[in-house]
This record gives C-alpha cells, structure tokens and sequence, in this order.
C-alpha cells in the first residue's frame, strides 16, 4: 500500500482568513507573489481578500480562460515569467489551479508545455512554490498531482502527472464557492463524485483511497441536491467541499477511469462542460462495468445507507443526475453519429490508461455505449 500527500489542507468556514497565517507557518517567500486566476476572482473581490494578507509585491494575473488549452497556459507562463514570482497563489476552480500548477514547473524546468502531457513524472526540479485556494467544490486539484489541459492541436484533453504538481498548501474555504451558478455547482459536484466513484472502482485502489471515496461519495450524494437547490445553504456547501476535497485525495493515489476518458474527449469535441460530460457518460459505464464491479456497488449502496443492491444504487445514480439536470442522451450536447468512430479512435488512443479500470473495452464496446447515448 502506498499514499502520498505533501499539501498541507487547511479546511473550514473562514479558512482563507488564515492564509497569512499558514504561508508564515510553511516560510514561503512572499518577496513576489503571482495570483494566478480567472476575471471573476476580481469581481468576486477574492483576489483583494488574498492580496491583503500577503507581504510584500503581489500581482494578479486574471488570464485563465474555461477549458483552459495549451496557448492559454502558455499565455500564463509568458506574462507570470516576466514577473518572476517567488510565489504563486491559485484562486478558483479546477482551471485556474490546473494553469497555476502548470506555470509553477514550467518556470523551473525546460521544455514544451505540449510535450510534458500525459508522461508521467518528467519534471527534474519542483516547480515555485504554490499556494491552491479553490472557489468550486468538484477538481480536488488543490491535492492531485495532476494539471488537465486541453490540446485542440491534437484533440486531447489530458493531464501533466508530476508529484512536482501538488501545492504546497491549499485553503478549502466553502464560503468562497457560495457564489457559484446553480450549472456550475452541479457540474463540478459530479465532477467529484465521478472522481470518487471512478477511484473506488480502479484496480489502483488502496485502503485508505477506498476510505476517502466511501466518504466523498456519502458526502456528495447527501448534500449537493442541498446545495444545487439553495446556494446560500453554507452546512451544504461545506460538505460538498469536504466531498471533493477527498474525491481529489482518492484520485491522486487510485486515479480516474474510463468515465473521464469519454468525458474529456466530448470536452474537446464540442466544448461541454467537464462535470456535465462525467454526469452523461457515468452511468452508461457502470453499466457496461456490469457484474465485474457488482460487489463494489454493493459496498456503496451499503456504506450510504441503501443497503447491498447495486441495481438499487444504479437508478438511485440516474434520478440524482437527472435532478441535477444532466441529459440522458449526449446527442443533446453535440455528439453526432458521424463522430462516433473519430470518438472511439481517440478513446482507444489512451489504451494505456485503461489497465485499472475493472473491465477494459474493446472498439466495439465503446460503439454500442456511445449508440446507445444518441
């Protein structure tokens, strides 16, 4: 067994009052410090909140862009390089914390941005030192060691994988995500329940993931229909935050599976939103899963309170996701028949992803699901 998390979590209502506090507590050189975000950190007045607390020169770089691609990071890295940052902080949701966690080893290590993806561990130095404060509750990036972009150049949507890549401190503030639209706090609490979901079931599992994913699971089905349906509700937002955060923990040692394969390439081909794609494809594959993960579901339906029927927790899955408003049908969100064979070339490109997944699909399997979705 193993399990590795270098990021100190610092979690709680209020917690990003205490950001001076523990950037003291670690040493980290505030000489120069990047904030690294989207343009509503600045409306939102989070930036200032973070500016205030942090000693010395500080400079905000609002350039992130949704689905942020390989040009928008390299956009990132050109203009935080002029600055030579002895620190950077990362204020939002997975896209911000993904490009900051990217500039961060890029400035301390040569090479291509596009070259890196999808190698694992080919980072020679720690990349400048960072600081992760997420304002959604769905990426866990704030403690993976993964960084996702999007590479319209060759039509993937994948991620950098480097220990290199986890903050050094993250601040889990649920009262910085009670701005979040209604869309976006479904999509980003599926995005995690997936996460957990996906890392239970993967043949990389270890004790402890397995308890991260139990408990994120619980979490995220009990509070976010909370959440969804009354945005100011702060006991529910702060468990979907706790949800995601150990979603995030559990990737990081047991990974994702087939689940986000579909749903990052449906990114990349029509540009849906990443928890929505999870949300079409989550079921279907459990589907297809079928008796291989049965005990497990079971373990599931059992550990939330609905007792060992995996078929049970199966319709229970399609009735919170239709709640949540995801379609059943990924017609609905852009895919076309003739784009199914493009689909599942690209899939079967990441074969060599496939190898913790419970069941691995051949090119027909993957036709008959994506057939059925239209």
């Amino acid at each position: 067994m193993r399990h590795f998390i270098p990021t100190r979590v610092v979690f709680g209502r209020k917690a990003v009052n205490r950001l001076s506090e523990e950037i003291s507590y670690l040493n980290l050189n505030t000489k120069r410090t990047a904030v690294i975000c989207g343009s509503s950190a600045v409306s939102l007045g989070y930036t200032k909140k973070i500016s205030e607390q942090i000693e010395g020169e500080v400079k905000v770089f609002p350039l992130v862009k949704e689905d942020p691609t390989v040009e928008n990071a390299e956009e990132v890295l050109k203009e935080v390089k002029e600055f030579s940052p002895t620190l950077i902080v990362a204020v939002g949701g997975g896209s911000p914390l993904d490009v900051s966690k990217v500039v961060s080893v890029m400035l301390e290590n040569e090479g291509n941005i596009r070259e890196f993806i999808g190698i694992p561990e080919v980072f020679k130095r720690p990349g400048v030192p960072l600081v992760a404060v997420p304002t959604t509750s769905g990426s866990g990036s704030e403690v993976t060691p993964f960084a996702v972009l999007t590479d319209r150049e060759k039509l993937r949507k994948a991620p950098l994988i480097s220990r290199f890549l986890f903050p050094a401190l993250a601040i889990d503030d649920p009262e910085l995500t009670i701005s979040m639209p209604q869309f976006v706090t479904a999509n980003t609490g599926i995005d995690a329940l997936t996460h957990s979901i996906e890392a239970f079931l993967s043949k990389r599992a270890t004790p402890i993931s397995r308890l991260y994913s139990l408990e994120s699971m619980k979490l995220i089905l009990n509070y976010l229909p909370r959440a969804f349906g009354n945005p100011k509700d702060i006991e529910a937002r702060e468990k979907v935050m706790l949800g995601s955060l150990l979603g995030g923990m559990a990737i990081a040692d047991a990974g994702a599976g087939l689940v986000h394969t579909l749903a990052h390439i449906l990114g990349v081909l029509y540009r849906v939103p990443h928890g929505l794609s999870n949300g079409i494809f989550l079921v279907p594959v459990l589907e297809f899963y079928g008796l291989s993960i049965k005990d497990k579901l079971e373990e599931i339906g059992n550990y939330i309170g609905m007792g060992r029927n995996s078929h049970g927790f199966l319709n229970f899955l399609k009735e919170f996701l239709s709640f949540l408003g995801v379609p059943q049908k990924a017609s609905t969100v852009g895919l076309k028949e003739d784009d199914i064979s493009l689909f599942i070339s690209l899939a079967m490109e990441k074969k060599h992803l496939m190898g913790s997944l419970p069941r691995i699909p051949s090119e027909r399997d993957l036709r008959v699901i994506l057939e059925e979705l239209m």
